[in-house]
C-alpha cells in the first residue's frame, strides 16, 4: 500500500533480490560461472606446471651432476693418462731416478700437478717439487690403494694431505718395476684443481656443486671451497648416499641452508658429484611460472567481467526502458517507438507493450461508454425509483424525525445520483474525498468549511460515505449549525499511514443549543450502520451543547498499485 511501513520493508526485501537477481548480476555470474570451470582447469593445469617445473628443475640438477661428475672423471682420467705414460719413461725403467726427475719436471711445468716416485712402503724416492736428492718424507697409503696397486692397477686415491706440499691432494698412482722392484709412481694434484670443473660448467651462482670422496670428504665445492674442503658432508648427504647412488632429495648444506639436492656417482673414481639449489630458490624459481599463469588467469578473468558489465549496461538501459513504457501505459500515455538498437527480445517486448497500450485505449474508451450508458441508464431508473415513491408516499403522514417522506426519501436519491457522477467521472476506479464531501452536503457545500489530504477512496467507500455526510448535512440543516444564519460546518480528516486508517470528523459551529434526542432516529441509525457494518469502522455522536460532534474511522480497502524501484 502506498505510504505504508509494509511497503517500506517490502521494498528493502525487492532491493536487496533486485541487487542479486539482477540483469548485470546475473551477467556478471554468468561470466564467473563459465570462468569456474576454466578456474578449476587453471588450477589443475598450474598443479601440473608446478610438477612438471619441479620436475623439469630436479632433471636440469641431475643433469648438471652427471655433466660434472663426467667432467671430473675426464679430468681423473687426463692424471691416469699421465702417471700411466711416465710410467713407460726408460730412464725411469733403468733406475736413472736423477734423469727421470728432470724429465718428470718438464712434464710438470705443462700441467697443474706434479710426480712424485714412492716405494712399497711410501717412501718417496723423488718429488718434482723438491730439487733431486733432497730429503723425502713418507706417505702412508690406505689398504685400499696398496692392493690395487699390487694387484697392478692404476689407482685414483680420496682426499689426502700432501706431505711436502701440506696442502689437500689427490694422488693417482701406478705401479712400475724398476731393476725386478716395484715402485709406485704418482701424478699429485691440489683438490682444489678440481674447481675449475665448476667454472668451465657455468654452475649457477645460487647453486653449490661438491665433490666428495668415498669417505664423503669434501675434495672441491664451487662455493666457499677452502672453508669446506676436507669436511665431511652433512648428515642428510650421508643419509641419501646410503640408500642410491643417484637421486633428489631434500637436505642441508654445510652453512646449514635448507636444500634441495641431485646427486651422482662415478663408478670409475666412486666420487660423488653434489648439486644443490637453495629450497628458497627453487620455490620462487617455480611460483614464478606459477604467478605468472595466474596472473594470466586474472586478467582474462577481469576482462571477462568488465565486458559483462559493458553489455549489462546496454541491457539495463533497454530493461530501464521497458520499465518506463510501463509505467507510461500506467498513466495511459502513449509509447515512443522502439529504439532500433535494442536487443531482439527487448524490442519484441517492447512491441508487445505498445500492442497492449493500443489494446487497452480501445478497451478504455469502450468501458467509457458502457459506464455513461450505465450511468445514464442508473438516473432512468432512479427517476422511476422517485416516481414511484411521490405516489407511495403521497398520502404517509411525516416521518418522525421530522420533513415529508418524499422529500426525504427524494434527497437520499439525489445524493447517492451525485456519488454515482463522481465515481462515473473516474470510471468507477476511485473519488476524492474532498470532491465527495462538497458534492454529498448539496446546496450546503458554501457553509462546509473541509480540511484534509488527497485521499483516493474507492468506490464502495465513495457510496457509503457519501449517504453519511447526506444525512449529516441534513440533520445539521433541521437542528443544528446548517438551521442557523451564521452556523458553519467544520469537517477535517486525516489518514493513518501506517495501520491506512481514515479518520474523520463533523463539527457544529455556531448553531442553536443541543440537546441528545431521546432515542435514536433513523437517520442515526442508518449513519451507525453504514459506518460498522458496510465500512468495518468506529462512530461515534457526541451532542454537546454548542453544537454535534460525530467522529468515525474506518480501514480503507486495499488498492493494487504497481510500483517500480529499478
Amino acid at each position: 500500500m502506498d505510504g505504508s511501513g509494509g511497503e517500506s520493508l517490502e521494498g528493502e526485501d525487492y532491493g536487496a533480490r533486485r541487487r542479486v537477481g539482477s540483469v548485470r548480476g546475473r551477467l556478471v555470474l554468468l561470466s564467473v560461472s563459465l570462468l569456474v570451470p576454466a578456474l578449476l582447469s587453471m588450477g589443475l593445469l598450474l598443479a601440473t606446471a608446478d610438477r612438471e617445473s619441479r620436475g623439469q628443475l630436479y632433471q636440469q640438477l641431475v643433469t648438471t651432476a652427471r655433466a660434472l661428475s663426467g667432467a671430473v672423471d675426464r679430468q681423473a682420467a687426463v692424471g691416469i693418462s699421465v702417471a700411466e705414460t711416465l710410467a713407460t719413461d726408460q730412464a725411469l725403467l733403468n733406475g736413472d731416478w736423477a734423469d727421470f726427475h728432470a724429465r718428470a719436471q718438464r712434464v710438470a711445468q705443462k700441467r697443474p700437478g706434479w710426480i712424485v716416485v714412492s716405494d712399497l712402503d711410501g717412501q718417496q724416492i723423488l718429488n718434482t717439487l723438491k730439487p733431486y736428492g733432497e730429503p723425502l718424507p713418507r706417505s702412508p697409503r690406505a689398504n685400499e690403494l696398496t692392493n690395487a696397486l699390487l694387484a697392478g692397477r692404476s689407482k685414483i686415491s680420496d682426499l689426502r694431505q700432501g706431505k711436502v706440499s701440506g696442502k689437500p691432494v689427490i694422488t693417482v698412482a701406478t705401479p712400475i718395476m724398476v731393476k725386478g722392484e716395484t715402485y709406485i709412481l704418482s701424478y699429485v694434484v691440489e683438490a682444489q684443481s678440481f674447481t675449475s670443473v665448476f667454472r668451465q660448467q657455468r654452475v649457477p651462482d645460487n647453486w653449490v656443486a661438491t665433490l666428495l670422496d668415498n669417505n664423503r670428504r669434501v675434495i672441491a665445492r664451487s662455493r666457499l671451497n677452502e672453508k669446506f674442503t676436507g669436511a665431511l658432508a652433512s648428515k642428510d648427504m650421508e643419509d641419501n648416499l646410503r640408500h642410491s647412488t643417484e637421486g633428489v632429495n631434500k637436505s642441508q648444506s654445510l652453512e646449514g641452508v635448507p636444500t634441495m639436492v641431485a646427486y651422482t656417482r662415478s663408478p670409475q673414481t666412486g666420487w660423488t658429484l653434489v648439486v644443490a639449489i637453495p629450497r628458497r630458490d627453487l620455490t620462487s624459481t617455480v611460483n614464478r611460472s606459477v604467478a605468472l599463469g595466474g596472473g594470466i588467469f586474472l586478467v582474462l578473468l577481469g576482462l571477462g567481467i568488465a565486458v559483462s558489465l559493458v553489455y549489462s549496461r546496454r541491457i539495463n538501459d533497454d530493461m530501464r526502458q521497458l520499465v518506463l513504457d510501463a509505467q507510461a501505459i500506467g498513466r495511459r500515455e502513449s509509447l515512443p517507438p522502439a529504439n532500433p538498437a535494442s536487443l531482439e527480445e527487448i524490442a519484441a517486448v517492447h512491441a508487445a507493450l505498445r500492442s497492449a497500450s493500443r489494446e487497452l485505449k480501445a478497451r478504455e474508451e469502450r468501458q467509457g461508454v458502457m459506464i455513461n450508458e450505465l450511468n445514464h441508464r442508473v438516473k432512468n431508473t432512479l427517476a422511476t425509483v422517485q416516481a414511484l415513491a411521490r405516489q407511495t408516499f403521497a398520502k404517509v403522514p411525516n416521518l418522525e424525525d421530522g420533513g415529508a417522506p418524499l422529500e426525504v426519501f427524494t434527497d437520499r436519491l439525489i445524493a447517492l445520483s451525485a456519488a454515482h457522477d463522481l465515481l462515473t467521472r473516474s470510471g468507477w476506479r476511485e473519488a476524492d474525498m474532498g470532491a465527495l464531501v462538497a458534492a454529498s452536503v448539496g446546496a450546503h457545500v458554501e457553509r462546509v468549511d473541509r480540511a484534509g489530504p488527497e485521499i483516493a477512496l474507492a468506490p464502495h467507500t465513495a457510496v457509503g460515505l457519501s449517504m453519511v455526510f447526506h444525512e449529516l448535512a441534513t440533520n445539521s440543516a433541521k437542528y443544528g449549525a446548517l438551521s442557523a444564519p451564521g452556523g458553519r460546518v467544520e469537517i477535517t480528516w486525516r489518514l493513518d499511514p501506517v495501520t491506512d486508517v481514515l479518520a474523520f470528523t463533523w463539527r457544529d459551529v455556531g448553531g442553536p443549543p443541543v440537546k441528545p434526542p431521546a432515542q435514536p432516529g433513523f437517520g442515526t441509525r442508518l449513519i451507525e450502520g453504514s459506518i460498522r457494518r458496510e465500512q468495518k469502522g468506529q462512530a461515534r455522536f457526541d451532542f454537546r451543547p454548542d453544537g454535534l460532534v460525530f467522529e468515525a474511522s474506518l480501514p480503507l480497502p486495499e488498492q493494487a498499485r504497481w510500483s517500480n524501484a529499478f
